[in-house]
């Protein structure tokens, strides 16, 4: 029968379009209601549809109470669809068909995010534990509604990776944010409509966002999530750092993901740590920060320190520029000039790289002090020595140091660094790194990735390796992304050798194969002097879904700071990984800049002054809330179910109303009688099923049951709901009285947490895109921007007032208890 004119409930049947459809959600707007449907047809379950009232038109379908008397099989399939549609409050539903392994660690972020209310997340996992995976699932679960909009942050060269894991693991299709979009976005819609403003999952990266006319556009959106990865490279003072706080602001939820979310910089940390804080007495951040053997993974690494004898032009060259060194270092501090040692720094990492690469290195100083570029006096830097906003430039020479002012005479000055260049030539010829790497290189017959700092030195390596019947590829920063995915996609399907800087060492997955096994060995052809650069390097292929034995090689010269300093330190990290359930405070204590002071001064570093724990802002940031780790293990045992039932199923049988069957009873233990199968539904206001389970009551019978007719059957069941069903039903709800409680109070929770969110990020913020630039004073495209934000401000209010409104609907929630099912038992005998 149908009907009109009634509240919409989840669960309600509907005809629409001249098909049979089951109401999933509701929302109510101001003009119109959205209904998310599911098609009721016979076949593998299809995609759910967003139909708007009142351009369509559904009609409900009452619910019949007639009895369909089914066959024992096909009533269990029902009884199991039953189940399989059951859930608890703040259950990652949209897990269960992800194309993920259910690792209960992954699942606690998402779990502190929709079953607790957390509203500022920082997955800070060790590399290769899946921080994209457990962003996934984030995604993935607030994708379900209709009006969601989300946004992930991502390092340019990473976007591609993203959107394939998005795409393959949840079945999400973000919308690439780039220059071009935009231009065929802003075409083909109205003036009036920003782009950013439509529902759905936009991927753009740092360097596209924190353009100021972007940014202009973009930082009045209201976001259901924020995701900011490799949150570390938005350091404090920097561009990105400004777009990403500011677009993690108009955001009800913000996830931070990085590996290394202390580098020994307490100020760095307090400024990641305040991405998305929109109030001194907002909610603390949430951090996650798990070893592999705090997650239960294996932590089977090899490491090889791999000693190397320099030839004699390179024993030469690295004591002609320790004396050059020393002879600057004098004479900048009889002038209190700290910026010198900079550019040593810069010559000396380059000479542990490679010969060719410091000749390159000192050959640029002289053109750049012949220039007169030592005007760079006042330059300030700060190591690590990279450019932001470039991403992956840091293996390029940085000409502002190399510019700095060395010895007090220029002529002198050029008389060193000539000698240099001349000695650093003649040791490139042949350097002893690459005839050792030539020669395991001959003995390996599978994948190789090898690291190294600089592209000068990986320019020698491919020049040296091109010809030796290996097929080669190149990855680093001055590659644009379309060559960087190509590079990448060809080692993962061809193997061979890659040769990499740190651009690859971020976010690449290339432990995978096509065709062949896969890489497990990296070889470091210099150690860096950052340890968590080292791991990101070899976390490249030391990740989940590695199934071999990973071998990490460090090639180390001898007679260097390579063996003083640096091999001490990595053998150092690789026993604390191994042994410390979690992850390794030398990857905080042992900045690179305590490193370059020692290899500057030669001498090991010393670590005695370092405090034992970074300092943290403890008011700001918590662990994870107890027992959340057993509400993950057992959400992964209900979706390993879920699945399990899932694969069972086929099309469930049409059974309106009541469905009821007749069986045998096989266990003797067991009494005739009636068996009754209940939902139990705990939904919102707004019809938004929050908590469902399924409950089966036994009740014993002295009726005839022997008959199986199906009229019998029904007279039997009528009978039932006449005389004992109100009170059967009663006594289902006072027995889950408690589950009931539990589930209304955590679901009260974590709606609480979100309206106090939504209550600080209400009043629009000041523009932070107008801090970055400096608009003319007669520019007319700036009072159409600031039209444009005062529009978009307009509707943020709007939608954050909306949801304030809506979060009262969502703290009232209604019970209902339906009989869905009844199995007549009956002896075997009979």
């Amino acid at each position: 029968m149908l009907v009109a004119g009634e509240p919409w409930r989840p669960g309600d049947q509907v005809l629409v379009r001249g098909q049979r459809w089951t109401l999933l959600e509701w929302t109510a707007y101001a003009d119109c209601e959205a209904l998310r449907l599911q098609a009721c047809d016979v076949g593998p379950p299809r995609p759910c549809q967003t139909l708007l009232t009142p351009f369509d038109r559904p009609q409900r379908i009452r619910r019949s109470h007639a009895i369909a008397v089914l066959r024992p099989r096909r009533w269990l399939h029902l009884v199991r669809e039953l189940a399989r549609q059951a859930h608890p409050v703040g259950a990652l539903q949209a897990a269960a068909t992800s194309a993920i392994d259910l690792l209960p660690y992954q699942l606690e972020p998402a779990l502190a995010m929709v079953r607790r209310g957390a509203t500022r997340v920082m997955i800070a996992d060790a590399v290769g534990l899946g921080k994209t995976i457990q962003a996934g699932l984030v995604l993935a679960e607030l994708a379900r509604h209709d009006s969601f909009r989300g946004l992930v942050i991502v390092p340019a060269g990473l976007r591609e990776q993203w959107a394939r894991e998005l795409a393959a693991r949840f079945e999400l299709e973000p919308v690439l944010a780039d220059a071009a979009w935009l231009e065929g976005a802003t075409r083909d819609l109205p003036a009036e409509i920003n782009p950013w403003m439509l529902p759905g999952l936009y991927l753009s990266s740092y360097d596209f966002l924190k353009r100021p006319e972007i940014l202009h556009a973009i930082e009045h959106v209201g976001w259901d999530v924020v995701v900011v990865d490799e949150a570390h490279g938005a350091s404090v003072g920097t561009a990105r750092r400004a777009a990403a706080h500011a677009l993690a602001s108009r955001a009800r939820r913000v996830l931070l993901l990085t590996a290394t979310p202390h580098a020994g910089d307490d100020e760095q940390f307090d400024a990641l740590c305040r991405i998305g804080e929109v109030a001194a007495a907002s909610a603390p951040l949430l951090l996650f920060q798990r070893s592999r053997a705090a997650a239960g993974l294996p932590t089977g690494r090899r490491t090889v320190l791999l000693p190397v004898t320099p030839t004699h032009a390179e024993r030469r060259l690295h004591r002609m520029l320790d004396d050059y060194s020393s002879a600057v270092s004098r004479e900048a501090a009889g002038r209190r000039d700290a910026h010198a040692r900079l550019a040593l720094i810069v010559l000396k990492k380059r000479a542990l790289s490679s010969a060719g690469s410091l000749a390159a290195s000192a050959r640029r100083r002289l053109a750049l002090l012949a220039e007169g570029s030592a005007r760079t006096a006042e330059y300030q830097l700060t190591l690590p020595l990279f450019r932001e906003g470039d991403d992956g430039a840091e293996d390029a020479t940085p000409d502002g140091v190399l510019a700095l002012q060395g010895l007090d005479d220029p002529a002198r000055e050029r008389k060193w660094l000539s000698a240099i260049v001349a000695v650093a030539d003649k040791a490139s010829r042949s350097e002893s790194k690459i005839r050792l790497l030539l020669r395991f290189l001959r003995r390996v017959r599978e994948p190789v990735l090898v690291f190294t700092e600089f592209r000068d030195t990986l320019e020698d390596l491919y020049r040296a390796t091109a010809g030796t019947g290996h097929d080669v590829r190149c990855l680093h920063g001055a590659l644009s992304p379309a060559e960087r995915s190509s590079a990448v996609q060809g080692f993962i399907k061809a193997g061979g050798l890659l040769l990499a800087t740190d651009a690859a060492s971020e976010g690449l997955n290339l432990h995978h194969g096509q065709g062949h096994p896969g890489c497990r060995a990296v070889i470091h052809y210099e150690l860096p002097w950052s340890p968590a650069r080292l791991e990101q390097r070899t976390g490249r292929v030391d990740r989940l879904g590695q199934r071999r034995r990973v071998h990490e090689i460090l090639l180390v010269a001898r007679d260097t700071a390579e063996r003083l300093v640096l091999a001490p330190l990595a053998r150092r990290i690789a026993h604390a990984a191994a042994a410390a359930p979690f992850r390794s405070p030398l990857l905080d204590l042992i900045t690179e800049s305590r490193v370059a002071a020692a290899v500057m001064d030669a001498q090991p570093l010393d670590l005695a002054d370092a405090p034992r724990t970074p300092a943290r802002p403890v008011d700001r940031v918590v662990t994870p809330p107890p027992g959340l780790h057993l509400e993950a293990e057992a959400e992964a045992s209900r979706l390993v179910q879920q699945r399990a039932w899932r694969a069972l199923s086929r099309a469930p049988p049409r059974a309106r109303g009541i469905a009821a069957t007749v069986a045998r009873l096989e266990n003797a233990a067991l009494t005739p009688g009636l068996v009754c199968v209940y939902t139990l539904t705990l939904a919102t206001r707004s019809g938004r099923t929050i908590y469902q389970d399924v409950v089966c009551v036994r009740i014993g019978r002295s009726a005839n049951l022997s008959a199986q007719s199906a009229e019998h059957v029904r007279r039997t069941v009528r009978a039932f709901m006449t005389d004992e069903e109100p009170s059967v039903r009663a006594a289902v709800l006072a027995g889950q009285a408690r589950a009931l409680e539990a589930a209304t109070t955590s679901h009260r929770e974590a709606v609480g947490q979100l309206a106090r969110r939504d209550t600080t990020i209400e009043a629009p913020a000041a523009s932070t895109a107008r801090e970055l630039v400096q608009v003319g004073l007669f520019d007319g495209r700036a009072l159409k921007a600031l039209e444009t934000r005062r529009r978009a401000a307009g509707s943020l209010l709007e939608e954050s007032r909306h949801r304030l409104a809506a979060s009262g609907d969502e703290a009232a929630l209604e019970t209902s208890v339906e009989l869905k099912a009844v199995l007549l038992a009956r002896d075997r005998g009979r």
